[in-house]
This record gives structure tokens, sequence and C-alpha cells, in this order.
């Protein structure tokens, strides 16, 4: 028979004790905040609406830098305003980019785009600057002779 020390019995019984103890005895696991769903879209649009709002004059001296190292040529002023997509291919939000005469420029508050699918191979995308924020169909104005020079989404 092997003789062993008293201390190695106690510290092998511990070890043991110390095991199933953590096994039986853990805690729950733990559970994050979901926001994927209707919530998770508000606090998204809401986000890159706030974002678009207080830095949409940098964003715009961005794009236009962009496009001015590319060779393109711009008259009158620009201006970065909200974008919503409603339609055929999911809901999406992000920021555009409007040019035109500053008097018309100035009028625009957002780009509504509309996505109508016909069919499987024909989709048609119009992009519209309108004076208001507003989904409210009898508010919404379009603004002529004013142009989306630039367009960023992100998909919901």
């Amino acid at each position: 028979m092997i003789k062993r020390k008293p201390y190695q019995c106690l510290t092998a019984l511990l070890c043991a004790f110390c095991f199933f103890v953590g096994l039986l005895g853990a805690p729950p696991p733990g559970y994050a905040l979901d926001l994927g769903g209707l919530l998770g879209k508000v606090v998204l649009i809401g986000g890159i609406g706030f974002i678009v709002k207080q830095f949409g004059p940098e964003i715009d001296k961005f794009i236009n830098s962009v496009l001015g190292q590319k060779g393109i040529q711009r008259e009158g002023m620009t201006k970065v305003v909200p974008i919503v997509r409603v339609g055929g291919a999911g809901t999406a939000v992000g920021a555009a980019q409007v040019v035109g005469p500053a008097q018309q420029v100035r009028k625009v508050s957002a780009v509504a785009e509309v996505e109508i699918k016909i069919g499987s191979a024909v989709r048609a995308r119009g992009l519209l600057p309108v004076t208001t924020k507003k989904i409210s169909t009898s508010s919404i104005r379009g603004v002529g002779g004013v142009g989306i020079s630039a367009n960023i989404k992100i998909p919901l």
C-alpha cells in the first residue's frame, strides 16, 4: 500500500470540493440588452439624423474635397441633409449631399428615396429633395433646381 502524506489527501479533497461547488454554484449567464428590433431601428435612425445635423458641414466639406480630387467641378451651393429610403429593398437611413442654386439648396431639409419593384427584373429608384423631414404626405414638397451629388446610406 502506498502511504500518502495527510496534506496530499486534504488538498485533493479540497480541489474536488471546489470543482463541484464551481459546477453547481456557477453564476447564471449574462444577458445583453438587445436593441435589434424596432427600438434598435429607431435609435439608429435618430443617431444618424443627429450626426447629420451636427456634423453636416464637416461631411459636406469632406465630400467636396473627395469629389474635387477627381476633377469634378460644381456650381452653386452644397449641403448635406438626412436621407431616408423606404421601399422594396428594405429601409435605410443616411446622408445625401444636394447641390444647386443657394436659394433652392437652403430650402431642402431632407431627401426622400422611394424604390419601386416591377416584377423581378425592373427596379426604379427616385431621389426627391424635400422641404420637410416629416413623413406626412400632405406636407412633402419637392424642391426644384436641386440635384443629389452624393449619397451615403446605412441599411437597417
